[in-house]
């Protein structure tokens, strides 16, 4: 008999840890993890005009084991082929870390001396929806970005705000991409 309420007892505990478990809060999923494609119709470009019809750009994000975030950007040319935009993997803290384009990349691996970082980039959170991105070429500022996710988790838009080196005009393109 008290074999039977020991091994009850402990089978009471065992299913109620357990039940206790399953309903602690999940850990924190980050709303930017996935794919997205861009939603061209809704995505704006100023001073214009937009790219062609057909164009547009696919992100993919993958959380890394160190908290950082992997993020792969295709581009999609009007016959709807993608081409490797860039890749980077970074922590959301501010810091710069190195962004690799396929020039980038294919001058790293064609080097036996190792890569030169000559893009990076840096997150610095906003707030837990928004984050600003800076990207700098050779130590140079060249684009700065807000990326805003919906409070759904469906919509990210992106406000980008830089001075084109080669023609000296103010860009201010709104890019909107919706979650796959």
């Amino acid at each position: 008999m008290k074999r039977s309420l020991f091994i009850g007892g402990a089978l009471l505990v065992i299913l109620g840890s357990t039940i206790s478990t399953a309903q602690a809060p999940a850990p924190y999923a980050n709303p930017l993890i996935g794919t997205w494609k861009q939603n061209m119709e809704k995505s704006t470009y100023s001073p214009g005009p937009p790219p062609p019809r057909g164009v547009g750009s696919v992100r993919q994000y993958a959380a890394g084991d160190d908290g950082s975030v992997v993020a792969v950007t295709f581009n999609i040319d009007p016959q709807g082929l993608p081409s490797l935009g860039a890749v980077a993997a970074a922590n959301y803290d501010g810091k710069e870390y190195a962004q690799y384009t396929i020039a980038t990349l294919a001058t790293s691996l064609g080097s036996h001396i190792g890569p030169k970082i000559e893009r990076t980039i840096a997150y610095q959170p906003i707030n837990q929806y928004s984050v600003e991105i800076v990207l700098r070429q050779d130590g140079r500022i060249v684009s700065k970005v807000t990326r805003t996710i919906s409070r759904d988790g469906k919509t990210m838009t992106e406000q980008t705000d830089f001075t084109d080196s080669d023609s000296g005009q103010r860009i201010n393109n709104v890019l909107v991409f919706e979650k796959q």
